[in-house]
């Protein structure tokens, strides 16, 4: 098929598209001779490009290949030998760059890309010699080479030297001029002398002004200079001649490796350009498969519509149906709808991406379209036999990989004998088993689609109560042709429409009734539809909703939770530390307990009465019961004695010479230990003793348990004299650690704590110095 064919499906439009996002202007011209891949290796290979670029993409991945150009032509004329311009070794400089960047930007994630660009090769010497000579002007720095530095000096000192000499002049001659500025003429520095004067001075008269009261002088003394200024200016001109072949020199050695990057960048260009177009279109690559007709577009949208506000409708044929035949109103759609299919399959075949979630298509070698009222003038054809006569060139040609659009087939011509044209053409097509895509408004092609089972039969839907197409495509529902409902939006006489439904009913034969009630009964169905899938739509947003609130509850109550747990172990951790302030008191006195001893005992005793616990309580146990002359165990102050008195819940308790009264619950009957007469041991200068150890481990504590058993500690490495330990908690929740930290803190003995190192157990770890 002909280009000029592939523009009825705004082919050419939507390849400008992609164009659009193309880097180089020779990409943009390559995808604008976009045309069928006849090779499926080709064809597999240029869309799983596109995909991989997408994916590259959406993963916020990027490469810069701004400002490249076609360097195919200035490479060609290196190659000839000819000298290039300093701009157009800029665009040779930039593509360089380019190439350095695609070849660092791909990784073994995008294998293809990865492939492509691992072949190309980095010309970093050319880039940094022209870059060093041409700034991003494409003007030849001052600096390119040391003579021209040299020249541009002496160019400056010149013209100094010019000035100087002009001023002198003026101030001189002062009497004898028009004017006391210079002025240039030819390229060369004048005075403004008077005409009668203009000889008095020697040198060269380069013209007179316009009313000829002045000239132009170039005095003997500024000649010199001048043609000295413009000798240099000349040198300077064959220095950046000189730099700009050798650069093009170097263009010329590695004209070979510039045209295989040139090739290999564009396709990369080319798969960059089409995923960005997918990627704006909320697109996707298509499948292709071949051995069936079936075909799936979910969600399609044409290119060219608002992609904001365009109905997204999804098509689809089984492998047993050849033919979409596509009914409905005028302006509703039919057109569009085929010509998105046709497109999506046009595209697919090229190796493009299409607008759509996701499309499967068959594999097709032939591709025809027929739309449109196009007439021949040059052939004197009409529009029927303008569509006539291609489709007798399509029905020569189709078969079974053969894609065929009819838009409108059997139009043009009288109703009957069109309708039969058309069955009897769609017979044919479907006996050689192409894929067709048609519309028609002919009852009697709807009827046939109906009734054959490889047809597939649709609707555009019109909406009868606000007289406007909806542009939804109905799959199974043939729709009617509302062309009385339009001519009334468009204000036709109220009494030609009634005649003309009278006319329509009195002329319509029994089958178009028939298929008439049909088509109401089906947009009877398909509402009834329309609103279950809206309470199924529905429900599934409440389902969506209650889910979330579910999971934000959920979340609301673990962090009531985690709260709740962070301030008992707070409280718990304050209790500790009050417990802790007695028990340090309690040290502070030697020997024997005292009352105030005894009092704190008590104190520390009520404090674990009111500390809050998240352990599980342990079963009360039986307790015996007890007399005046039990010998007992006193729970909280960890000590024993004998009970003298019993009142109410309390007992008075001999604990070391002293009373105390002590709770009933908190006393337990035990036997009243032997009392031994201490034994003297001889001394022996053979001592054996335990080492110290230097560390402690509290990992698996609880904090409670911890801080008792860090006290214990301190405590013994004081009494042996130990200066350094490590205390080790571990990280955990921190719960532990913060506690060591706030125990040590505050301890007597405790001269300085720091964080354990790399090799001390980390944040895990706290060294602790002691006095």
């Amino acid at each position: 098929m002909a280009h000029e064919n592939w523009n009825a499906i705004d082919f050419d439009s939507v390849l400008n598209q992609f164009a659009a996002k193309a880097a180089s202007p020779k990409t943009a011209k390559l995808i604008m001779k976009a045309e069928p891949i006849r090779s499926n290796p080709v064809l597999r290979e240029q869309l799983d490009l596109v995909r991989e670029a997408g994916a590259f993409l959406q993963g916020g991945g990027d490469v810069s290949l701004g400002g490249l150009g076609d360097i195919v032509p200035l490479v060609k004329t290196a190659k000839k030998g000819l000298t290039l311009l300093p701009d157009e070794l800029l665009q040779i400089s930039l593509f360089c760059g380019a190439v350095d960047a695609a070849s660092r930007t791909f990784t073994d994630q995008q294998p293809l890309l990865h492939d492509l660009a691992s072949t190309l090769q980095t010309l970093r010497p050319l880039q940094s010699s022209i870059d060093e000579a041409i700034d991003l002007s494409g003007q030849i720095k001052p600096d390119a080479s040391a003579r021209l530095v040299n020249l541009s000096d002496r160019l400056r000192s010149l013209k100094a030297e010019l000035s100087a000499a002009a001023r002198k002049f003026i101030s001189a001659h002062a009497t004898s001029l028009v004017d006391t500025t210079t002025a240039y003429a030819g390229g060369r520095l004048c005075v403004l002398v008077r005409s009668s004067d203009k000889y008095r001075f020697g040198g060269i008269v380069h013209g007179t002004t316009q009313s000829g009261a002045g000239s132009y002088v170039e005095p003997e003394s500024l000649v010199t200079i001048n043609n000295s200024i413009a000798s240099t200016e000349n040198d300077i001109e064959e220095e950046k001649k000189r730099i700009c072949t050798e650069l093009s020199s170097r263009v010329k050695v590695n004209a070979k490796a510039l045209l295989s990057d040139d090739e290999t960048l564009t396709r990369i260009d080319l798969a960059l350009a089409k995923a960005r177009w997918m990627l704006s279109h909320d697109g996707c690559v298509p499948t292709l498969h071949a051995g069936s007709h079936s075909l799936s577009i979910d969600h399609a949208v044409h290119p060219l519509l608002d992609q904001a506000t365009a109905v997204a409708n999804s098509y689809s044929l089984r492998s047993d149906q050849a033919c979409l035949m596509i009914t409905g109103s005028n302006m509703g759609g039919k057109t569009v709808t085929l010509k998105t299919i046709a497109l999506f399959v046009l595209l697919a075949h090229s190796g493009y991406p299409v607008s759509a979630h996701r499309a499967l298509l068959p594999m097709y070698t032939r591709f025809y379209f027929d739309v449109g009222d196009e007439q021949s003038i040059e052939n004197n054809l009409s529009t029927f036999s303008s569509h006539v006569s291609r489709i007798g060139t399509i029905l020569k040609k189709a078969d079974e990989h053969t894609f065929v659009l009819l838009d409108e087939i059997g139009s043009g011509t009288d109703p009957a004998e069109g309708a039969a044209l058309a069955q009897a053409i769609l017979e044919e097509l479907i006996e050689r088993g192409s894929t067709v895509l048609t519309s028609t408004h002919y009852g009697q092609v709807k009827a046939f689609g109906k009734t054959c089972p490889a047809v597939l039969i649709g609707s555009v839907e019109f909406d009868p109560n606000t007289l406007r197409p909806t542009y939804r495509f109905l799959p199974g529902v043939s729709g009617a042709s509302c062309a009385f409902h339009i001519a009334s939006q468009f204000g036709m006489n109220h009494k030609v429409l009634e005649r003309a439904r009278m006319l329509k009913k009195e002329n319509e034969s029994e089958a178009a009734k028939q298929l008439e009630s049909l088509e109401k009964q089906q947009a009877k169905v398909q509402k009834q539809k329309d609103k279950f899938d809206a309470l199924v739509k529905d429900a599934h947003r409440l389902q969506k909703k209650a889910d979330e609130d579910q999971k934000k509850w959920a979340s609301m109550k673990k962090r009531l939770d985690d709260d709740y747990a962070q301030k008992l172990d707070d409280m718990l951790f304050e209790k500790t530390e009050e417990a802790k302030a007695i028990v340090r008191e309690l040290k502070k006195s030697a020997g024997k307990a005292s009352h105030e001893q005894i009092e704190k005992m008590g104190e520390l005793n009520a404090l674990g009465k009111g500390q809050p616990s998240s352990q599980v309580k342990e079963e009360p146990k039986v307790q015996e019961k007890i007399e005046p002359g039990d010998y007992v165990h006193v729970l909280g102050l960890n000590n024993h004695g004998e009970v003298l008195d019993i009142r109410k819940k309390k007992a008075t308790v001999l604990v070391n010479g002293r009373k105390v009264n002590v709770s009933l619950d908190q006393l337990e009957k035990m036997k009243k230990p032997a009392v031994q007469k201490p034994v003297r041991k001889k001394e022996t200068s053979d001592i054996s003793f335990r080492p110290f150890p230097l560390e402690l481990n509290l990992i698996g504590m609880r904090v409670e348990e911890g801080i008792r058993e860090l006290d214990h500690y301190i405590d013994q490495a004081v009494y042996h004299n130990i200066k350094n330990v490590r205390i080790i908690h571990g990280m955990g929740t921190g719960a532990l650690r913060n506690a060591v930290t706030k125990d040590l803190r505050s301890h007597p003995q405790v001269k300085k704590i720091s964080t354990g190192g790399p090799s001390d157990g980390g944040l895990g770890a706290t060294l602790v110095e002691l006095k």
